[in-house]
C-alpha cells in the first residue's frame, strides 16, 4: 500500500511510503522536505536502511537512531521522533 503524509517539525517532512499491510512493514521510502543531512548521502542510506523495518513508534525511532548514529549523519531539522511519526501519519493517510 502507498501512502504519503506532510509533516512540520523543525523543518517540513515529506513522506512517501510503500508498506506491506499484512505485517506493517515499510518496502520502500522516500523523505524529502527542507531538512538538512550531512554528509548528503544521509537521506538514501536512511531511506535504504528502514526497508523492513516494522511501522511500530518504538522500532522505527530506534531504528532512526541507530542509522543516524551508525552512519555519523548530522541532522538539522527534525529528530527521530519526529521522522517516526510523519512515516506513520503516511499510513493513516493512505
Amino acid at each position: 500500500m502507498i501512502g504519503k503524509s506532510i509533516f512540520k517539525a523543525g523543518k517540513l517532512l515529506k513522506i512517501t511510503l510503500d508498506y506491506n499491510e499484512q505485517d506493517r512493514t515499510i518496502n520502500s521510502i522516500k523523505i524529502e522536505g527542507d531538512f538538512f543531512l550531512h554528509p548528503e548521502d544521509g537521506r538514501e542510506k536512511i531511506e535504504e536502511g528502514l526497508k523492513g523495518t516494522s511501522l511500530k513508534k518504538d522500532q522505527l525511532i530506534g531504528r532512526i537512531t541507530n542509522l543516524i548514529t551508525t552512519n555519523s549523519l548530522e541532522v538539522h531539522g527534525f529528530t527521530s521522533e519526529q521522522l517516526s511519526e510523519a512515516i506513520i501519519n503516511a499510513t493513516v493517510q493512505a
